[in-house]
């Protein structure tokens, strides 16, 4: 250059004109190999001298050493740049890209240099390689762009992070951290929660950076263990906290996380809804436990299974007000029982012993006035973990009478004329066998002692009746299904065919299912009986005639 650049550093050499220094060494290097290679220079009759900074002595070099060493593929990526030119470039980068630099574009690279040339006058005497490395330097390489974030809105980072773990906390989740502080992290061009990350990773290179979070120190513990202990470490002297004060507490801690952990963790006990207390605040005496111990082994001898419902805590209830029934039935499991004893929703075992969940449903219903068809499924899900309630409707219905859509009532509680009922059945039913939903008044039946319906009178030819029976494809809520005569052997399948054909609806599918539906012998618009249900009833047709 005929004078010195504004830009960088130069230095004059011995012929009065200007070289820009900003280079590292082995860029220096290949910048003169290349000019020796465009003057038809022989490389090997070069000679490179350096003066190391440690002395004044020069030491000459054949630049042949230099051929291996200095290839373009074995240069460092360290940048040794001056950082006054670093700090020219982020300059530029934050005025004209504040929404990101798109890394190994050449258009972008011309932009920088125009920007270069328009604000300081002259030119960046970088090639496109080094001047890419610098600009990765000066910025967060993030979904393809560099972005460079203002050392104040870093520092800002920093001060939130390190006044959490200065408190105490152990974990940050990046995404808690990011909604926390979502508008100034935005303004300071951190454009997402994945970006945050690598800046936290950069910044925090020594703490251990997992998936989802980071923590000032390693260990092997789960998430939930994590969180657990960081449950524990802002609890406090309450005795019950809520999801949302803990969350309060736990701002770096995403809700649900702290939601499940609650709900899944055994030390945690609900109370009542979204309210905990930890099995530490229950407070239980030597003679209540022993107590507790004596009762369930001699109800266990008894029979294979208890309640915890059953559980004699009204006395242990005095000195932990506050704390509801369930909550303490809960903490008395984990701490007194939880050692010998299986628990499946309200149902206490041996450990290690099957469940006999349809005894135990039966059971249930004997022992009870009355229940809902909410209750059997729920309890059906405690033993079972799985909800068909074709199973628990079977159940009740086998000892119990249904009201309703929702409920059953004990026996005792329903009084049924057997014979003026079946007297009054046996004038509906001409033939062999009705649908129950032919029945639309109830009008002529004596009372019982509770409402007529369907459901009352399926459970009276289920169990009751005495001329009659009740048969159906499956258990159902819809009324459904058949009273037939007892004298009247035939399947279910052979009655809906035997129906089919009397009607006047052609014997396909298509119109099958309709019209077993519409009649009310399904439940369901469609049956996967019915083909064979078809091919009876065409055989039907075809010997009548």
């Amino acid at each position: 250059m005929q004078q010195r650049a504004n830009l960088g550093n130069s230095a004059k050499l011995s012929n009065g004109k200007w070289i820009f220094t900003n280079y590292s060494s082995n860029t220096i290097v290949e910048i003169i190999g290349k000019l020796c290679q465009h003057c038809n220079i022989p490389l090997g009759d070069v000679i490179i001298s350096y003066k190391p900074k440690s002395n004044n002595i020069e030491h000459p070099k054949s630049n042949a050493d230099r051929v291996e060493k200095f290839n373009a593929e074995n240069i460092s990526n360290e940048i040794p740049f001056n950082p006054s030119l670093i700090e020219i470039i982020t300059s530029l980068m934050s005025k004209h890209f504040p929404y990101g630099f798109i890394y190994n574009s050449p258009i972008e690279l011309f932009r920088i240099r125009r920007f270069a040339t328009e604000d300081l006058g002259e030119e960046i005497p970088l090639s496109d390689e080094d001047l890419l490395r610098v600009i990765t330097t000066c910025g967060t390489f993030f979904d393809g762009k560099i972005y460079v974030v203002n050392v104040d809105i870093e520092n800002k980072i920093k001060n939130h992070i390190d006044l959490a773990f200065s408190s105490g906390a152990e974990i940050i989740f990046y995404s808690s951290f990011y909604a926390l502080n979502e508008e100034w992290l935005i303004d300071g061009k951190v454009i997402s929660e994945e970006m945050l990350k690598k800046m936290l990773i950069k910044l925090y290179p020594e703490y251990s950076h997992k998936k989802d979070f980071f923590s000032p120190k390693e260990d092997y513990n789960t998430e939930c263990s994590k969180i657990k202990d960081e449950i524990l470490r802002v609890w406090g002297s309450n005795n019950l906290l809520s999801f949302e004060q803990l969350a309060e507490r736990l701002p770096y801690i995403p809700f649900d996380k702290i939601k499940f952990t609650l709900s899944h963790n055994s030390e945690f006990v609900k109370n009542s809804k979204e309210v905990y207390t930890h099995v530490s605040n229950v407070y239980l005496t030597d003679d209540e436990r022993e107590a507790i111990s004596d009762y369930v082994a001699t109800a266990i001898q008894r029979a294979s299974y208890i309640t915890i419902d059953s559980l004699p805590i009204d006395e242990i209830a005095e000195h932990n007000r506050g704390l509801t029934h369930t909550a303490i039935q809960s903490v008395i499991f984990e701490t007194v029982l939880s050692d010998a004893y299986d628990r499946h929703g309200k149902i206490i075992n041996l450990k290690g012993e099957n469940l006999n969940a349809t005894k135990i449903i039966k059971e249930f219903c004997q022992n009870l006035d009355k229940c809902s068809l909410k209750d059997l499924i729920d309890l059906e899900i405690e033993l079972t973990r799985k909800s068909d309630p074709r199973i628990p409707m079977k159940i009740a219905y086998s000892v119990m009478v249904r009201l309703d859509k929702n409920y059953f009532v004990s026996e005792k509680y329903v009084h049924f004329d057997i014979d003026d009922i079946d007297k009054i059945l046996d004038l509906f039913i001409t033939g062999e066998y009705i649908p129950l939903k032919s029945i639309i008044t109830f009008s002529p039946f004596p009372s019982c002692g509770q409402p007529w319906s369907l459901f009352l009178l399926e459970s009276y030819c289920r169990r009751f009746s005495e001329k009659f029976r009740f048969d159906v494809l499956d258990y159902n809520s819809k009324n459904a299904g058949a009273i037939i005569r007892k004298s009247n052997s035939s399947s279910y399948i052979e009655i809906m065919a035997d129906a089919l054909a009397k009607s006047d609806m052609p014997c396909e599918e298509d119109a099958a299912n309709k019209f077993l539906y519409e009649k009310g012998y399904t439940g369901k618009s469609k049956t996967h009986k019915v083909s064979d249900i078809v091919k009876k009833a065409k055989a039907i047709r075809e010997r009548s005639i």
